[in-house]
Parts: C-alpha cells; sequence; structure tokens
C-alpha cells in the first residue's frame, strides 16, 4: 500500500503498481483547474490522492498541472500522449502495471481500481471498463515500446485509443454504481454531486 505521502521507495522492487492521477488538462469548459474544483468540501485533487492511497499501489503521482509530482514529456497534447511518454519512461527500468485515472472522477472506489489492476497484471493486457476509456490500468512492459515510440513520432497528439490499442487493450464489464464513472467537466455537475 501506498504510503499517505503517496510516495514510497520503490527502488529494490522487481514489479511496481504505480498510480497516475491525470491533472493537467486546460479546464477549458470549468472556468478553472479541475483538481482545486470542491465537492462536498474537498478539492478534487485530495480526493484522487486519498483513493490512491487506499489502492494496491506502491506510489502514485500527480502528472501534469500545477501540482504535479512525476514531470510530464511533453504537455499540452493530451491524455493520450502523456499516458504514452509515461509508459515509455517507466518500460527503461521496470516491470509492473501503471493505473491512470483522471482528476476529474470524484466517486470512483478502490474496489474498481483494484479489479483493473488484478485483470491487466494477470493478463498483461491494457484494460478499460466498458463505455468508459478511463480508469485504465496498463502493464509497464518493453513489448509495447516499439508500437509506442512509432505512434507518437508519426504526431505529437494521440488519440488515448491508439495508446489503447498499442498496448492491446479490452474493455472489460463495469460492476460498481454508475456514480464512479461521472467525469466533472462543468460547474453544473460538480454542484449536483455536492448536493
Amino acid at each position: 500500500m501506498c504510503a499517505v505521502s503517496g510516495v514510497q521507495d520503490t527502488s529494490t522492487l522487481q514489479y511496481r503498481q504505480l498510480g497516475f492521477i491525470l491533472a493537467g488538462g486546460l479546464s477549458s469548459r470549468m472556468g478553472q483547474d479541475k483538481s482545486t474544483v470542491s465537492i462536498n468540501g474537498r478539492a478534487m485533487l485530495d480526493i484522487a490522492r486519498q483513493l490512491l492511497d487506499t489502492a494496491p499501489l506502491h506510489a502514485h503521482y500527480v502528472l501534469g498541472g500545477p501540482y504535479g509530482t512525476f514531470e510530464e514529456q511533453t504537455t499540452h497534447h493530451g491524455p493520450g500522449r502523456a499516458i504514452a511518454d509515461v509508459l515509455l519512461q517507466l518500460a527503461e527500468s521496470f516491470t509492473g502495471t501503471a493505473l491512470f485515472l483522471p482528476v476529474d472522477m470524484p466517486c470512483l472506489e478502490v474496489k474498481s481500481l483494484e479489479k483493473l489492476l488484478e485483470t491487466a497484471k494477470h493478463t498483461q493486457r491494457a484494460c478499460f471498463y466498458d463505455n468508459a476509456y478511463f480508469p485504465v490500468a496498463i502493464p509497464i512492459s518493453r513489448q509495447f515500446t516499439p508500437r509506442l515510440k512509432t505512434l507518437i513520432n508519426d504526431k505529437p497528439s494521440v488519440a488515448l485509443r491508439a495508446v489503447l490499442a498499442c498496448c492491446n487493450a479490452r474493455s472489460i464489464p463495469f460492476t460498481g454504481h454508475n456514480k464512479e464513472l461521472i467525469n466533472v467537466n462543468t460547474r453544473a455537475v460538480a454542484e449536483s454531486l455536492s448536493a
């Protein structure tokens, strides 16, 4: 499990499970950085960090934005590019699973993340839930490196679907509460969750 800070020494581990909160978006529909949007008195970034503190991860990081704790290789090219860059960087050092979730999904539950992590580890394929690309668990593996490098060399901004295809992604049935997969993209949605 993660330390409360979300980071622990993983330098001696052969297999690592890492979490990444995607927080580098422009938040244009929201009108403010989504990381700071409050749901029931708590910032969405704090909600995501607390969720990952309880998940079976060795460490977790914020990717992008002013609160980033993991340096983005390329900024403002979308989540697909950010994920591809992270996978390429990590695959040079070790194997494991990377879990990616956007900062704007404050209703996720740890059981739903555990299912993705377990499925990705056992199948060695990226997995996400039916009808929702996020959250997504992707194996950290050099087997995906050639395809990911070709993908980002062809175009700087790559679609998440293309990254997932490079990682042999598959969808799995979602058995949690439908509210978990809500994206908070507008103030109205944020207010409805705070009511």
